[in-house]
């Protein structure tokens, strides 16, 4: 385990999430991506991509003085998961095109890892009183959410240009505990804990750079 904050007051009330981070070439790819979506018609709050995460589970306000407890449950977790690749691709929205509130990049594996990592973290949490997400696990990167919609045709025909882009592979290998601050420019996160995941096969540590496919 990485402790990249240290000394925090244990009184103090945080507001954090668990998170894997995304490569700097992802990020700049979901830039490229965003402005292709966004029509100047549509009211919608985008998110920073240098700010986009891929989201395993959302503590809400927590007191700082469980970030030591939740620091050891990410690191149980970790030391029992691979390194694994996932690939970013697909574009879509949140409930359904009918009636749109989010609009998403996918997160897609060969495998199972990240839902069991996800299960696994779930499970672990419940140790510390975080309850379980009663919603389907379903990965994604928040790219916006949709404040107005005056012109449901227009962004259905941006998220149909880009339905099938492929923005790349990368390989998973740590978590992030990070700590969120709300300011009138917008969200400042902060990492306050990282938690390797196991070295992988030789396979899944060439998997480590980024690469198109």
């Amino acid at each position: 385990m990485v402790a990249l904050i240290q000394n925090m007051e244990e009184d103090k009330i945080i507001r954090a999430f668990i998170a894997i981070e995304l490569p700097a070439k992802i990020s700049e790819e979901l830039n490229r991506v965003q402005k292709e979506l966004k029509d100047g018609v549509n009211k919608v709050t985008w998110i920073k991509t240098g700010n986009v995460h891929l989201t395993i589970k959302f503590l809400g306000d927590i007191e700082a003085k469980k970030v030591n407890s939740i620091e050891q449950v990410l690191e149980s977790v970790a030391c029992k998961s691979h390194v694994f690749n996932i690939t970013i691709k697909r574009t879509g929205v949140f409930p359904s095109m009918d009636s749109p509130r989010i609009i998403w990049v996918g997160v897609e594996e060969n495998g199972a890892n990240l839902a069991q990592l996800y299960n696994n973290l779930e499970d672990s949490l419940t140790t510390l009183g975080f309850e379980k997400e009663e919603r389907t696990f379903k990965p994604h990167l928040t790219m916006g959410r949709i404040k107005f919609l005056k012109d449901k045709k227009l962004l259905k025909q941006r998220l149909e240009k880009n339905a099938d882009i492929n923005l790349g592979q990368f390989a998973v290998d740590s978590l992030y505990l990070f700590e969120s601050k709300l300011t009138p420019e917008g969200a400042v996160y902060t990492k306050l804990k990282e938690a390797k995941l196991k070295t992988g096969n030789r396979e899944q540590e060439r998997g480590k750079s980024f690469s198109l496919s």
